[in-house]
């Protein structure tokens, strides 16, 4: 009995121990599938952004090469100058692996040299403008009947067409001349179409109902009305209109250059200044007054990366800016700072501490106010990378930033 007892739970145990085995072999089979198609699935996404980045470069030194050949280039010098520098650096984050970073670039490039070419070109001759980028809500409207449709980078803007922008939409236009709008959120603008100047040139502008823009000229004058007001901004100058319908007020500051600003309800005119705004409020216009200058960032450099097994924590730090209250800080996904991931204005301190929750490419800049509320422009975009490890690989897109961190004040 004992030695049959012995033999009925020797077989009985074995019977187990096969069972067990053939259910871990079975789940180490469907685990070494699953890493292998996962692998290649990396491998595949690694190779068509690579292949994607590298068909980017190709058309954009295509359309560097034609552009140098053009005649009418010398207009639109600033513009091929940005486009290069996007492509240069591009190319640096193609060697470096930084296959997203690079993709970015490659495109930024690309779409400002395609608007150009389309500007020299004027392939319609009621064509005033070209998107080149679009983020968020942003529709077009042709006339005043039309019906709202999505914008798209490279569509034609034509005289007499509105620009509306949602509260998370933004889009970069370039005028014909070379202008660069950049329409904020909540945003409706009038394109208007070109009319003959005094000096035998073609005057072009928008007319801004609601919300704000920010505007680069190149080698011509540009034009923004509000309701109220009317602003020349000169040549290779930057420059911020905001116009609140509610209460009828309008904002024209020059961040760099100068503008000229003309009441349409008196005979008052206000020439602006570098770093200087005039406020129109009911038809008067007020005297210029100064506006904090850009802050400088210190800390981290321009495309820093970061590890997230190594901290969890990124200090972002700038140079105080004299007669600055306060400061306003953004960090977003998009160069465009639509849905940021931070979003405030009451940063007292020179520095802010972030948490790091995840990989990603993101972009922050930062704004100085002065005691009135009145805030100056942003300081130069500055990029960082977070990475997992240094093992992580560079074809990988992001996550997210946490808040600011402890030392909001």
């Amino acid at each position: 009995m004992v030695a049959g007892a012995h033999n009925n739970n020797k077989r009985y145990w074995y019977k187990v121990s096969v069972d067990a085995v053939r259910a871990w072999t079975s789940v180490l089979m469907l685990l070494t599938i699953f890493g292998g198609g996962f692998v290649g699935y990396r491998l595949l996404a690694h190779h068509l952004l690579e292949r994607e980045v590298m068909l980017a470069l190709e058309e954009a030194d295509a359309l560097v090469k034609r552009l140098q050949q053009e005649r009418g280039i010398t207009g639109y010098r600033e513009k091929f100058a940005t486009a290069k520098s996007e492509l240069t650096k591009a190319r640096e984050h193609y060697r470096n692996g930084e296959l997203p970073d690079a993709l970015g670039k490659a495109e930024r490039s690309r779409s400002v040299l395609s608007s150009i070419i389309d500007s020299m070109r004027n392939r319609s001759p009621s064509g005033e403008a070209q998107f080149i980028t679009t983020k968020g809500g942003v529709e077009v409207r042709r006339g005043e009947r039309g019906e709202w449709r999505p914008a798209r980078g490279r569509m034609v803007v034509y005289g007499g067409d509105y620009i509306k922008t949602s509260s998370n939409g933004s889009a970069e236009i370039m005028m014909v001349d070379g202008t660069l709008f950049t329409v904020r959120p909540s945003t409706v603008v009038l394109v208007n179409r070109a009319r003959p100047s005094g000096q035998g040139q073609l005057r072009r502008s928008i007319a801004l109902e609601s919300g704000w823009v920010n505007l680069s000229t190149a080698n011509a004058t540009s034009r923004v009305t509000t309701p109220k007001a009317e602003a020349e901004v000169r040549q290779r100058s930057e420059a911020m209109v905001s116009y609140d319908a509610k209460k009828g007020e309008g904002k024209f500051a020059a961040f760099r250059g100068a503008l000229r600003v003309a009441s349409k309800e008196d005979d008052s005119v206000r020439e602006v200044g570098e770093l200087q705004q005039v406020v129109q409020a009911g038809g008067a216009i007020s005297k210029p007054k100064p506006v904090p200058g850009p802050p400088d960032p210190i800390s981290p450099k321009d495309n820093s990366e970061f590890y997230l097994e190594g901290s969890r924590q990124l200090a972002l730090v700038w140079r105080p800016v004299k007669g600055a209250e306060r400061y306003a800080l953004q960090v977003s996904g998009n160069r465009l700072f639509v849905d940021n991931i931070i979003d405030t204005e009451r940063r007292r301190k020179t520095r802010a501490t972030l948490g790091l929750r995840g990989e990603g490419t993101f972009v922050w800049r930062v704004a100085a106010f002065d005691g009135e509320s009145e805030r100056g422009p942003w300081s130069p975009v500055q990029r960082f990378r977070v990475l997992a490890s240094k093992q992580t690989s560079r074809s990988q897109g992001g996550s997210r930033i946490s808040g600011v961190g402890s030392e909001e004040g």
